[in-house]
């Protein structure tokens, strides 16, 4: 990131969070610099013939759908470009243009490539409708959503192939980088989690490069008052119809658990352009898409049943679900909630173990929601249902440890640790007890079908 860009985004969130808050974002920027090496390798010629011989694949048409408005000529070409030059052939490319101007038409008039469907709208719909004409043509099995600046890398179709198989999974996501205008510097990279639920409910992280099932993708559409954030619209009600049939128990067809109906391909296959008015370069320039994905969520909230309410996080284009009363009542899916243990300003357990409480995380991870697969015994509440289970791995009554946030209790007393788990405090080895008795009842919650919830706002300082 330039040193323009930096400052830029130094200045706007001071404005938000205060100068503190800037301070401690700088000084993380500084200090921690999250994959600052990080270089972008195409695939090799002698990797992509190999690609394209691959015979083990599965027969798969992939409609890559692009809704266009005055594109540029130069990111256009680049666009088709990076189309043709993928090793996965059996795809088709749909461009809705909304243009007032003929520079889209005649940048795609260029190319006599038949697998290109150009389809000129009578007006800009905006990107929901524009992408929803291209829907209507789409004749693939997937369809993946390419906004009209940005490229994918030639082995993208190949590894999404290669990830769907034989399975049939309703959306598959990459990871992604940034790029230059020029289309030729690569940075930032955005190295996903497999899917998690509580983080998709945070931010769309899944972002690009999304490939989505074409039957589910036609029947769902893409709803204009979401324009935006429609992408994340999209992924938040395919999340939500699985959600309530897993919460329903419903067998047969389409009744998976999330985790195996959505898809995670951890390379780097799409490359988000970044120039004046993007938002990958300058949030700020599109602030009607934070609102819209806030809509989003709170029609998500709805469709689940949940009483909460739906706020904007410090960070741009990242919310929290302050669920009322106690997230355990509303959400059967859980199993335990927990937040962070800290010791000596550093978090003391956990994915995020070592790290400076003040840190906000690659990706402003640790100042979110998110499932994982351990919590601390000193800072966790359970579900009714999983009572008898922690006395059976602890030895000792349930009892929740869980610190009370500043959204849920403004004020509140702090929840005193139980006298057992105060006595194993106290000494190193006590601790490596604590630690191994959290990381066994995790286990066991889990293999129960619960999903554990970290949550960044109870944090209990030892």
């Amino acid at each position: 990131m330039s040193i323009a860009q930096n400052i830029r985004k130094t200045i706007n969130y001071s404005r938000k969070n205060g100068y503190g808050e800037a301070l401690c974002a700088a000084w993380e920027r500084v200090t921690a610099k999250y994959y600052a090496d990080y270089t972008y390798t195409a695939p090799s010629r002698e990797t992509l013939a190999a690609q394209a011989a691959d015979q083990t694949l599965p027969e798969l048409r992939f409609s890559i759908l692009v809704p266009a408005y005055e594109t540029q000529e130069v990111y256009m070409r680049a666009l088709i470009d990076s189309c043709i030059a993928q090793s996965y052939a059996n795809w088709e490319l749909i461009i809705a243009d909304g243009s007032a101007t003929d520079v889209v038409q005649r940048t795609v008039g260029a190319y006599e490539e038949p697998r290109i469907k150009y389809i000129r709208l009578e007006k800009n719909g905006g990107i929901a409708d524009n992408t929803d004409c291209a829907i209507e043509h789409a004749t693939g099995d997937y369809c993946g959503l390419l906004d009209h600046d940005d490229m994918l890398t030639p082995d993208a179709l190949y590894e999404m192939a290669r990830a769907i198989g034989g399975k049939t999974p309703i959306l598959v996501y990459s990871d992604e980088d940034k790029c230059d205008s020029a289309g030729q510097r690569f940075y930032e990279p955005h190295f996903k989690q497999d899917f998690n639920l509580d983080l998709i409910l945070t931010n769309n992280y899944i972002c690009h490069f999304l490939v989505a099932d074409t039957e589910t993708l036609k029947r769902l559409r893409i709803r204009k008052e979401y324009d935006g954030s429609q992408d994340f619209d999209l992924i938040l009600r395919v999340v939500s119809s699985l959600l309530l049939k897993e919460r329903e128990g419903v067998q047969g067809e389409g009744a998976r658990k999330l985790e195996e109906a959505i898809l995670h391909v951890p390379k780097v296959l799409y490359h988000w352009r970044c120039h004046q008015n993007s938002t990958a370069d300058n949030p700020q320039s599109k602030m009607y898409a934070y609102e819209a994905g806030k809509k989003a969520l709170i029609d998500f909230a709805s469709r689940m049943g949940w009483k909460a309410d739906i706020r904007h996080n410090k960070h741009l284009g990242f919310y929290r679900i302050v669920y009322r009363n106690n997230v355990l009542i509303h959400r059967p899916d859980l199993a335990a909630v927990g937040g962070y243990v800290v010791r000596r300003g550093k978090i003391a357990s956990g994915i995020y173990r070592g790290q400076p409480i003040i840190y906000a995380g690659y990706m402003n991870r640790m100042d979110l929601y998110q499932n994982v697969t351990v919590l601390d015994i000193r800072n966790m509440a359970v579900g009714k249902a999983f009572y008898d289970l922690y006395e059976k791995v602890t030895g000792h009554p349930y009892e929740s440890t869980l610190a009370p946030s500043d959204y849920d209790r403004p004020g509140g007393a702090k929840r005193e640790l139980p006298q057992w788990i105060k006595e194993l405090d106290k000494t190193a080895e006590g601790r490596k007890r604590l630690d191994k008795l959290g990381a066994a009842l995790s286990k066991q919650l889990l293999a129960g079908g619960g999903r554990l919830l970290l949550d960044p706002e109870c944090v209990r300082k030892l």
